[in-house]
């Protein structure tokens, strides 16, 4: 059980302005974002973070930084797991919706095709006009990005219009999930790894901070 420290015993938290810091979180090391991730959002995190852990001294705030970047990791693998799936779906997407706009460029052509032989024309003067698998990709291209979409109403008519191609989303992730790709293992093996360290880390922390002689306002930027 804790206890209130003797006044004439209890010890006084480090002074950072004694080694020229405005706080000791200045000796933690800044982290250069990565492609992909947003350059004011390991800062915001880390903010966040440091808040709810609490450090005080200049080891807390090394051990706290040190399971913020182990936390950070963690939810980076799981985005690019995440993205790994999202891109196989949008290839069958792509796929259905390219085949969808093929099947409707040769209906067309059949219809043009009897119009012209209905009107007495000569086989040889009929021209066909070719696919346009580039329009073909833009729409594929949207249709995947409205089935990702934020809103729940775009991707509800998104997903309307998918299955319309024959595409039920359910087992497409199954499909993947099942499947196991090599990029989606790796980044789950990770996740695996990062959580017991994570743990471990937050339990340094907690009996760090229990064991603390001083009491003391924990620095927060």
């Amino acid at each position: 059980m804790a206890t209130t420290p003797d006044p004439g015993t209890a010890l006084t938290p480090p002074d950072p302005q004694r080694f020229g810091l405005a706080s000791f979180l200045e000796l933690l090391p800044g982290r250069d974002p990565l492609p992909g991730q947003s350059p004011a959002a390991f800062p915001a995190f880390e903010a966040g973070l440091l808040r709810a852990l609490a450090p005080v001294t200049p080891y807390e705030a090394v051990i706290a930084e040190n399971l913020i970047a182990i936390e950070w990791d963690l939810m980076q693998h799981r985005r690019m797991r995440d993205r790994v799936l999202a891109r196989q779906v949008e290839h069958k997407i792509t796929e259905a919706v390219v085949e969808a706009c093929h099947a409707r460029h040769e209906a067309h052509l059949d219809q043009v095709w009897d119009a012209w032989i209905e009107a007495g024309k000569s086989e040889e003067d009929f021209h066909e006009a070719p696919f346009d698998r580039p329009g073909a990709l833009s729409e594929a291209t949207e249709l995947a990005a409205r089935a990702v979409s934020r809103d729940a109403g775009t991707v509800a008519a998104a997903e309307a219009e998918i299955a319309a191609l024959g595409l039920d989303m359910v087992a497409l992730m199954a499909e993947f999930w099942q499947a196991g790709e090599v990029a989606t293992r790796f980044h789950d093996r990770k996740i695996v790894e990062l959580e017991p360290r994570r743990r471990e880390v937050k339990r340094d922390l907690d009996a760090l901070q229990a064991a603390r002689p001083i009491e003391a306002v924990a620095e927060v930027s």
